[in-house]
C-alpha cells in the first residue's frame, strides 16, 4: 500500500534541489548552459523516480532500484546547492551522477522491461495538480487565476477542491480549453433568489440549516454535457476531485432543528443578512468545534476519487461540499433516481448520515491531489507539482471570521505539506459575498494575480520542456 507522506519525505529533497538549481539559473541566466542545466534537471527527477507506468499502463515500483543511487545525488547536489550561490559547484558534480543515471536506466530497460522513452516521459514531463480551497465569497478570485494560469500556457492535469473551490472548479474542469466568458455569463446570472431559499425544505442527505442553496437553478444551464444533462464528474474534461464532510451519527451533538435554525433570526425575507446580528454568524464556529472534537465522527469524502462517487452530478458534489453548517444547507429534492441510489451507496458503506462543509476537515486538499497522482490519477504520471490557493487564511483584522479561520487552518497546516507552492491570498472578498458583482469578482481576480504573479518566473521554468540524456555509449 502506498504511503502518501512516505513517498512525500522520498520526493521531496530531489524537489527541492531542481527548484534550487531554477531558482540560479532565473538568477544568473546563461550562466550554464540549456544542455547542462536541461542534464542536471535529468539526473533529480531521475532520481526522484518512484512508479513508472509502462505502455501497458502497468505501474512499476523502481525505488529499490534507484534507493542508492537517489541518496547519492543528494549527497552530491545539496552541499554544492546550500554552499555555493552560482551553479557551477552543481556542475562538477555531473560527470558521474550523469553516467550513473544512464547505466541505471538501462537497468530498469532489462530488470523490469521499461522503455527508455516511458522512463523519459515520467522524468521529463512534469504534470500541475490545481488545489483550490474554501472560503465562501474569498474564493471568487480564483477566477483570475484560472486565467492568468490559461495566459502563461499552465494546464491543469487535475483540480482538488473545497466549498467555493469546488464550485469554482467546475467552471475550469469542464473542458480543458479555459473558457472565462463561460464563468463571467454564470456570474451575471446569480441573484440571491435564484440561489437561495427561505422556504422550509425536507433534509434527506444535507445537514438543515437557515438558507436552501439551489445551485441546478442558478448554474446548471453552464454544466451540461451533449444530452442536455448536468454533467458528472466522470464527464469532465479535467478530473475534479471535491471533498465535502460526512458527519454519522455521533457527530450531531443536537436534534437537527437546531442546524436548521440556527440563524433565522439573521436571515430575513428578502436575503438580507442583518448587519446588528451578524455577530451571531461567529456561532458556526461553535459547530465546526463540536464537530473537530470528535473526528472519528467524521468522514472525508472525496467525490470524484472515492469508490462509487466517480458518476455523481457535478453540482451536487459542490453543493454539498459548499453547505456551511447552520448557514447553508443543500439536497437532492429532485427525481433523480440515479443519483438518490449512489448517495445511498455511499451513506451505507460509510456510515454517514449527513453531508456538509468539505472545510470541516480538508478545507485546502492539496493532500487529495498529491495522493491522486501517486495513484496513476494524473494519467499515470507522478511528476507532479501541486499548486495549492488559500482564501481563507487567519487574519485577526477579519472579525467575525477569525475563529472560523482559525479552525480550518488546523486540517490546512495537516494538508499544506503536500503542496510544492500553498499561496494564501492576501486580499479577498467577504465571505459573506455569496451573490457578488461582476466588478466584485473582476476586483478580487486582479488582487488573486497580483500575489500569484511574483511565482510565475519559477513556475513557468520548472515546466519547461528539458531534453532527455542521450543513450550512453556501452
Amino acid at each position: 500500500m502506498r504511503s502518501s507522506r512516505r513517498l512525500l519525505e522520498h520526493r521531496k529533497p530531489f524537489e527541492d534541489l531542481e527548484a534550487a538549481v531554477l531558482e540560479r539559473s532565473l538568477a544568473f541566466p546563461g550562466e550554464v548552459a540549456d544542455p547542462v542545466l536541461a542534464a542536471l534537471r535529468y539526473v533529480i527527477n531521475f532520481a526522484k523516480l518512484t512508479e513508472i507506468r509502462d505502455e501497458h499502463g502497468t505501474d512499476h515500483d523502481v525505488r529499490e532500484v534507484l534507493g542508492t543511487h537517489a541518496w547519492k545525488v543528494v549527497d552530491r547536489l545539496r552541499p554544492r546547492l546550500q554552499d555555493e550561490e552560482h551553479l557551477w559547484a552543481a556542475t562538477r558534480a555531473l560527470p558521474e551522477l550523469v553516467a550513473d543515471t544512464q547505466v541505471l536506466r538501462e537497468k530498469l530497460r532489462g530488470s523490469l522491461g521499461l522503455d527508455p522513452r516511458h522512463v523519459d516521459r515520467e522524468v521529463c514531463d512534469r504534470k500541475l495538480l490545481l488545489v483550490v480551497g474554501g472560503g465562501g465569497g474569498a474564493g471568487y478570485g480564483y477566477a483570475g487565476l484560472f486565467t492568468l494560469l490559461h495566459r502563461n500556457e499552465l494546464q491543469p492535469e487535475l483540480i482538488c477542491g473545497t466549498s467555493i473551490g469546488a464550485l469554482l472548479g467546475l467552471f475550469r474542469a469542464k473542458t480543458r480549453q479555459h473558457d472565462l466568458a463561460r464563468l463571467i455569463e454564470a456570474n451575471k446570472k446569480l441573484s440571491w433568489q435564484n440561489v437561495f431559499n427561505l422556504r422550509p425544505e425536507p433534509s434527506r442527505y444535507g445537514l438543515p440549516a437557515t438558507l436552501r442553496l439551489h445551485l441546478r437553478r442558478a448554474i446548471g444551464e453552464f454544466l451540461l454535457n451533449e444530452d442536455g444533462r448536468v454533467m458528472s464528474l466522470s464527464e469532465m474534461e479535467i478530473p475534479l476531485y471535491v471533498v465535502a464532510t460526512g458527519l454519522t451519527v455521533d457527530a450531531l451533538k443536537h436534534d437537527l432543528g437546531y442546524y436548521e435554525h440556527f440563524l433565522d433570526d439573521v436571515v430575513k425575507p428578502g436575503f438580507v443578512f442583518r448587519a446588528s446580528r451578524l455577530r451571531s454568524v461567529t456561532g458556526i464556529a461553535n459547530i465546526f468545534r463540536e464537530f473537530a472534537q470528535n473526528p472519528d465522527a467524521l468522514r472525508k469524502v472525496v467525490f470524484g476519487l472515492d469508490e462509487g462517487t466517480e458518476d455523481v452530478d457535478c453540482i451536487d458534489a459542490a453543493g454539498f461540499s459548499a453547505s456551511v453548517p447552520g448557514l447553508l444547507h443543500y439536497d437532492v429534492h429532485r427525481d433523480d433516481q440515479r443519483m438518490k441510489h449512489l448517495l445511498d451507496g455511499l451513506y451505507a458503506k460509510t456510515g454517514i448520515t449527513r453531508l456538509t462543509e468539505g472545510g470541516v476537515v480538508d478545507n485546502v486538499p492539496a493532500r487529495v491531489a498529491f495522493k491522486a497522482a501517486m495513484d496513476g490519477r494524473a494519467g499515470g504520471h507522478r511528476n507532479c507539482y501541486v499548486l495549492a490557493f488559500d482564501c481563507f487564511t487567519p487574519r485577526p483584522s477579519s472579525h467575525i471570521f477569525y475563529p472560523l479561520q482559525q479552525i480550518a487552518r488546523a486540517n490546512v497546516i495537516k494538508s499544506r505539506p503536500y503542496a510544492n507552492l500553498y499561496l494564501p491570498l492576501s486580499r479577498t472578498l467577504s465571505p459573506l459575498n455569496l451573490v457578488p458583482t461582476v466588478q466584485d469578482v473582476a476586483a478580487a481576480s486582479r488582487w488573486a494575480m497580483r500575489d500569484f504573479e511574483p511565482h510565475l518566473p519559477l513556475l513557468n521554468a520548472i515546466f519547461t520542456p528539458f531534453a532527455p540524456l542521450e543513450r550512453s555509449a556501452g
